[in-house]
């Protein structure tokens, strides 16, 4: 028990330590709204690039990133252990 509970402390200093922070989240979401399938997502993205709101959320051992056009989420970004994942709301992940 001892030991489960030092490598539980163990993996929550190495995630808050190793979590991304603003720069890194914002370059991901930045990948995924440059990256389109199709003319709306194209058009989306750009709206969202040039007017959208941003947000970083630091959960201590992770981190989320929104981007909001209106008041609709366009990505939402996850991150920890230094990766963060992206991708559009109501379409597939795209890891980053």
């Amino acid at each position: 028990m001892r030991l489960l509970l030092l490598l539980l402390i163990i993996a929550g200093a190495a995630a808050f330590f190793t979590r991304p922070q603003e720069p890194a989240m914002r370059e991901a979401a930045d990948a995924v709204l440059n990256d389109s399938s199709n003319v709306g997502e194209l058009i989306e993205g750009a709206g969202a690039a040039l007017l959208g709101d941003r947000t970083y959320d630091n959960y201590y051992v992770a981190a989320k990133y929104t981007v909001t056009l209106g008041d609709d989420p366009v990505v939402e970004c996850w991150g920890a252990f230094t990766q963060a994942m992206c991708n559009r709301v109501g379409g597939e992940p795209a890891a980053q």
